[in-house]
């Protein structure tokens, strides 16, 4: 994973008020309780657009948002991850910042094809701890899509390094990408002035396509290997011979569906 350094000319360095984002996703009390105890501060830190950037005019993506979150802790809720999200119909890159450290937390996000007023949230996916001081210059891209993809793709677990949920550790102690499950489309309350999804874009689009397809197979592989340790542990648990067999059968059938999809 790669912490890039976003260009002066995309800088926007505003704060975002924990109190303006209660009132535009009517969060209740107990999410603003998350809020008080798990972030210090939010900022609005990049706007990457094709004027921005100096790059190509993007029909499918016009804006992509940075934001920085200052964490108190180094388990933040990703409740309020998603809660931020969804008042944003932009795609939003998030950088969480605890201890000199940085963890870049994401979704796919695109608009609703059954109603273009919503858009729809994929999985979560998030970075290892980086240092914060140690960035690289963004790619050569053409288009806005082209980054956004690759931002996305960059979070995307390895396949045989995939972190279960549950094991996500502190800056102190290296750790992969994992998985965090995304709410269902929702609709879009803006607080970024004139961000917007375009509503007339094409889902044809390559990128779209590919990365589309690329979460697709990661998350295909996922819900295969959580099934594969699942019967694992019930063949350990068992203890009735015949029953061992048949269970031990169709762990081996999980397992070569499983590195089918691996190979694929």
């Amino acid at each position: 994973m790669i912490l890039y350094q976003y260009p002066q000319s995309a800088i926007v360095d505003r704060p975002i008020p924990k109190k303006k984002l209660y009132e535009q996703g009517a969060a209740n009390s107990k999410l603003k309780q998350k809020f008080i105890d798990e972030v210090a501060k939010i900022t609005w830190a990049y706007k990457l657009s094709a004027g921005t950037l100096n790059i190509q005019t993007d029909t499918l993506f016009q804006e992509v948002q940075i934001f920085r979150i200052v964490a108190r802790t180094a388990d933040i809720d990703t409740k309020i991850i998603k809660y931020i999200d969804k008042l944003i119909p932009t795609p939003v890159i998030f950088e969480v910042v605890y201890n000199d450290k940085v963890q870049v937390v994401a979704t796919y996000k695109r608009v609703s094809q059954a109603d273009k007023s919503k858009i729809v949230l994929n999985k979560y996916y998030s970075s290892e701890w980086l240092a914060d001081d140690q960035r690289e210059p963004l790619p050569f891209v053409l288009n806005l899509s082209d980054l956004y993809t690759h931002l996305i793709e960059q979070l995307l677990p390895s396949i045989t390094n995939y972190v279960p949920l549950d094991q996500l550790k502190p800056p102190s102690q290296a750790i992969h990408p994992k998985a965090i499950d995304a709410n269902t489309p929702s609709t879009a309350v803006s607080i970024v002035a004139k961000a917007e999804l375009n509503p007339t874009a094409s889902a044809s689009i390559n990128t779209a396509v590919d990365i589309e397809a690329k979460l697709k197979h990661v998350q295909q592989i996922e819900s295969l290997t959580k099934q594969v340790e699942k019967l694992q542990k019930k063949v350990k648990k068992e203890t009735q011979f015949n029953r061992k067999v048949e269970l031990n059968m169709r762990l081996h059938k999980l397992k070569d569906e499983l590195d089918l999809l691996i190979d694929k």
